[in-house]
Formats: C-alpha cells, sequence, structure tokens
C-alpha cells in the first residue's frame, strides 16, 4: 500500500471513528521513565525563568545543535 493509500484509509477511519464507530479507534501505551518526566520538569522551570529575549537565544542555540549533531 502506498503512503498515499495508507493515509487516505488512516483519514477514513479517523471520520469513521468520530462518526460513532469505535472499533476503528488506535490506541498506544508508552511509557516514559520518572528520571525522564523530572528532568525535563526542571528543564522547564528553569526555560521559563528566563527573560524572553534569553529563551529565543536558547531555542536558537538548541536549534543550531541539533543541526550540527544530524549533518
Amino acid at each position: 500500500m502506498s503512503v498515499h493509500e495508507d493515509t487516505l484509509k488512516g483519514l477514513a477511519q479517523a471520520l469513521d471513528y468520530v462518526k460513532g464507530d469505535k472499533t476503528k479507534g488506535r490506541s498506544m501505551v508508552v511509557t516514559i521513565p520518572d528520571e525522564e518526566i523530572e528532568r525535563s520538569q526542571l528543564f522547564y522551570q528553569k526555560f521559563e525563568r528566563l527573560p524572553e529575549p534569553s529563551k529565543q537565544k536558547a531555542i536558537q542555540y538548541i536549534d543550531e545543535l541539533l543541526q550540527a549533531a544530524s549533518g
């Protein structure tokens, strides 16, 4: 099945689900370690204390690091 056909099938199933056909629903359980959640919360709390210009610089720096890591 092509990506296009797969997408259309998924959209049709989503519409059926919204219309009441609960057999078309899908779910998946993702387990995240507590340590990772705590680290993310700590990072977010620190990030939120930054003034807006510093937030923008941090985001730009992270984007540059991600680009460097992928290339």
